[in-house]
């Protein structure tokens, strides 16, 4: 299991002020008085922002998952990926609900930017071992309030509801997802941006061979 509580992501503000400047419908009625007050405020959320994430290689289905396998004779790497708490408690205070609307969609461009980091780690893990990455499978993903996901956890396969209902918490047991203080309560992860999910693997072909 390879844990990294506390890692550093690019937190994008630049590009994360223009995609929340398309998104306000008023920046005055937001609690904004101009886009240097929103850039601001997405300063002060990226302060917040307490990243950490588990993930552990698995072949050949070894772990015991409950009745259905996940991925049966593949490998995969499991991983939990947490924004933390301390965002997630900035964000509780806000009363505007235009600007939570805001606050949330950044959240989750950190969060993506996040997964994309995790998942540069597992590519560079798999070339090591002459396999390549496959597309992401998603676990579990958070709903931040009405603010629309990002294209990365939009568009990525989803694990069938009742195989990732049962399979959530044995994956968060094996992954010791304690260790970044993910837990789950109620069906719900917390703290709130936390995003669970899988990557499979496979041997890369010789050359000369299809």
């Amino acid at each position: 299991m390879r844990k990294i509580k506390r890692f550093k992501i690019a937190t994008r503000q630049k590009e994360i002020l223009r995609k929340l400047l398309r998104t306000a419908e008023n920046l005055r009625q937001a609690g904004f008085e101009d886009e240097t007050a929103l850039a601001r405020f997405i300063a002060a959320l990226a302060k917040e922002l307490d990243p950490g994430t588990v993930y552990e290689f698995n072949q050949d289905a070894h772990w015991e998952l409950g009745a259905a396998t996940l991925i049966p004779k593949e490998m995969f790497s499991a991983c939990a990926v947490t924004l933390g708490s301390k965002v997630e408690t900035f964000v509780q205070q806000i009363t505007n609900p235009q600007q939570q609307i805001l606050a949330n969609t950044a959240l989750y461009e950190f969060l993506r930017t996040a997964i994309l980091f995790v998942t540069e780690l597992i590519r560079e893990q798999a070339e090591k071992e002459e396999c390549e990455i496959l597309d992401m499978q998603l676990v579990y993903t958070p709903l931040l309030g009405v603010a629309a996901e990002p294209k990365i956890l939009r568009e990525a396969v989803r694990l069938d509801k009742s195989l990732a209902d049962s399979a959530l918490p044995l994956l968060l047991e094996k992954l010791n997802a304690s260790k970044i203080d993910v837990a789950l309560q109620n069906g719900q992860l917390t703290p709130k941006a936390t995003v669970v999910f899988l990557i499979p693997w496979q041997r890369k072909k010789k050359k000369g061979k299809k």
